[in-house]
């Protein structure tokens, strides 16, 4: 079953979206198809499709309400897409925002691009809750310096020289997990992350791509909160 986004969306709906028409024809969706609809706000929808030509749509019911995403990802800017990817990823687990930093390591820079490149991530989100049928659209910021940060609930950053290792934290209500660029962040940054309440953790004995850090991270925390089922203690 295909998903569509529309912030607007209600039971009393009678059509698609005109932003998401392109992509229903796209899809080449048939009469009697059903389909979902997010609002990125937590709630969600099926219905059938009358007219594909149109988006005409019928017999409209709402999903359960989700729980509301508590992981918040800080993804520093990194060259390549990897950042994207890690956007992608993430939002297709479940977070509730992302924050873009511009680490003191990032090679890539935004400098007086922010607002071009959030509309990028929002896009790259929204095409994420689709795929994964997500209901809920995360918030997306800009953090110039790791100065600018403040943990929501607990915060983590993930830190290879870190002694403390991820399955030593005790997880629970809101989490924010802060990631480094491609070469990790400098002494000083992790000195600041500290002095805001961050806590500096080991991720395993890999050292993962900056790209791919989030997202286990992101599951574990997942797991560990009773996401994924029962707690293993």
């Amino acid at each position: 079953m295909h998903f569509f986004f529309d912030p607007e969306f209600s039971k009393e709906s009678t059509s698609i979206s005109k932003a998401e028409l392109v992509h229903f024809k796209s899809l080449r969706i048939t009469t009697g198809e059903k389909i979902g609809v997010t609002t990125g706000k937590g709630t969600g929808f099926l219905a059938n499709v009358v007219d594909p030509g149109s988006g005409q749509i019928s017999d409209i019911e709402e999903l359960p309400i989700s729980l509301d995403a508590s992981i918040h990802l800080v993804q520093s800017i990194a060259k390549g897409g990897r950042d994207e990817t890690a956007l992608q990823n993430s939002t297709e687990l479940g977070i509730a925002s992302a924050t873009a930093l511009q680490a003191e390591r990032s090679v890539s820079r935004w400098d007086n691009k922010e607002e071009r490149n959030i509309e990028r991530w929002r896009q790259i989100a929204i095409s994420a809750i689709k795929q994964s049928q997500q209901l809920h659209l995360p918030d997306i910021y800009y953090a110039g310096s790791v100065s600018e940060l403040t943990p929501r609930g607990l915060g983590l950053v993930l830190d290879p020289r870190s002694v403390r290792e991820f399955g030593e934290i005790e997880i629970s209500g809101e989490v924010t997990l802060v990631v480094g660029p491609e070469g990790g962040f400098s002494e000083n940054e992790i000195v600041k992350l500290e002095a805001r309440g961050f806590v500096p953790v080991r991720f395993g004995q890999s050292i993962l791509r900056t790209s791919s850090a989030g997202p286990a991270a992101i599951a574990c925390v997942q797991l560990l909160s009773g996401k994924y089922g029962k707690r293993l203690d």
